[in-house]
């Protein structure tokens, strides 16, 4: 009977060191990415395909990893996105970063200011109503007193939840027939808006020679340059059913902006 337990119990501790660890699930990562304002660099060395998760520590993996004695792995993980969207989502959070600075430039984050839910503010006291008469803001009930800080925060989940609107919808809804004019890419995108009678699409990590190819392929589609002596960054033309586009691209960041309607 000693042999046999001794037996068992080593047999339990093999079976034991040979079992695969538990892995541990996270949480999405998308509200942390927009939330921290990641850094694309955190994602560009890695595969569009590859499964990316964030550990408890803050640290973004593709891969396995042990953390104080939990075991996590991103191809397994139920909170994983392609790197691809998490590159999406660190530019995004970029943009509107860089956006808010601009709007909110001049402005020290301890300053009194009336937020309303269109986005707008005002630092004054009072506006003019669509009579001549002037409306104490205090008791507008369509503007919130907040510091600029408190706006910044406002202004940046309206902008986060706008686009994930945005989103949703282009997926949900048939490809725009705009956008089927446009010349197929891999550079990573987003596009700003899909309607029936224009189209913006904002694309990154766009080389100059991927440019001037981008370029080459709007003329085989059939737009003709209205202004031949434009710089060369830019292009605007149109085709035969009056269809404008104009093409604008920033060499340093190496982004592209596509807008693309009807006139």
């Amino acid at each position: 009977m000693k042999k046999l337990a001794i037996a068992i119990t080593s047999l339990l501790l093999m079976t034991g060191c040979s079992s695969t660890p538990t892995i541990t699930s996270t949480n999405n990562i998308k509200e942390h990415i927009l939330k921290d304002n990641v850094a694309y660099e955190s994602f560009s060395s890695y595969s569009d395909s590859d499964s990316i998760i964030r550990l408890p520590n803050g640290e973004y993996i593709h891969g396995t990893k042990e953390v104080n004695g939990k075991y996590y792995d991103s191809d397994q993980d139920s909170g994983a996105i392609q790197a691809k969207k998490a590159k999406y989502y660190a530019l995004l959070a970029m943009d509107v970063d860089n956006y808010l600075n601009e709007k909110f430039e001049g402005f020290n984050d301890s300053d009194e200011v009336f937020y309303n839910k269109e986005g707008s503010f005002t630092n004054a006291s009072t506006v003019m109503d669509e009579n001549g008469n002037e409306t104490d803001l205090a008791n507008n009930p369509d503007y919130e007193s907040m510091t600029i800080k408190e706006a910044k925060e406002k202004e940046y989940n309206r902008l986060i939840q706008e686009d994930a609107k945005e989103e949703k919808k282009n997926f949900s809804s048939p490809v725009s027939k705009l956008n089927e004019l446009l010349p197929k890419t891999d550079s990573i995108s987003r596009t700003v808006f899909n309607k029936k009678n224009k189209y913006a699409i904002h694309y990154y990590e766009v080389e100059k020679n991927e440019y001037f190819d981008y370029i080459k392929k709007i003329k085989e589609k059939g737009f003709d340059s209205i202004d031949p002596n434009s710089p060369e960054e830019t292009f605007l033309g149109v085709n035969s059913d009056n269809i404008l586009v104009n093409i604008h691209y920033d060499a340093t960041n190496k982004t592209l902006d596509v807008d693309i309607r009807r006139q």
